[in-house]
């Protein structure tokens, strides 16, 4: 399994090396990252997949895998992430992985994030005194479907897109 901590690290608990111990103070990884790593390498072990990150808003956990790994991740009958819910206490989203480059590649994250809600589209909006964000467009008959409150998930999507981004209702 590849993670964002290394091998020796997925297998100890409570400590990292040095090199994933500067990760974490830098910033580059979060604890969440550390957790989730090692609760999956416990769950799964050395299968041929990727965990990229962990980010967490209110009492959802979104974790982002490689390529195609969503189902592995997810277990038979959803039995890896029964046990994530209650080890983490918290409710879990897993999605492919994506490298933001443009508005389709945040119309896909958000298209995953959001099901079954679907989007609709993604727009770049220009502040007035410079800067930008992004608008998520999701049909209005689609607000219940939502997996939860829009400000939750702006703030997932902000996080991940590391650019803020708002989600409106057309």
């Amino acid at each position: 399994m590849k993670a964002p901590i290394c091998e020796v690290c997925l297998k100890t608990d409570d400590i990292l090396c040095p090199a994933d111990e500067k990760k974490l103070q830098n910033g580059v990884i979060s604890e969440l990252d550390v957790k989730v790593a090692r609760l999956l390498y416990k769950l799964i072990g050395d299968v041929d997949m990727e965990f990229k990150k962990a980010v967490e808003a209110g009492d959802l956990v979104v974790i982002m895998v490689g390529e195609g790994d969503v189902p592995i991740t997810i277990g038979k009958g959803g039995k890896n992430i029964k046990t994530l819910m209650r080890e983490l206490e918290k409710r879990i989203r897993v999605i492919e992985a994506v490298e933001i480059e443009s508005t389709e590649d945040l119309k896909k994250l958000a298209t995953d994030l959001l099901y079954p809600a679907s989007v609709f589209g993604v727009n770049i909006v220009y502040k007035p005194g410079g800067g930008q964000y992004y608008k998520v467009l999701v049909l209005t008959r689609d607000r219940k479907k939502l997996p939860e409150k829009p400000e939750l998930l702006e703030n997932i999507l902000s996080q991940i897109a590391g650019t803020e981004v708002r989600i409106t209702f057309i």
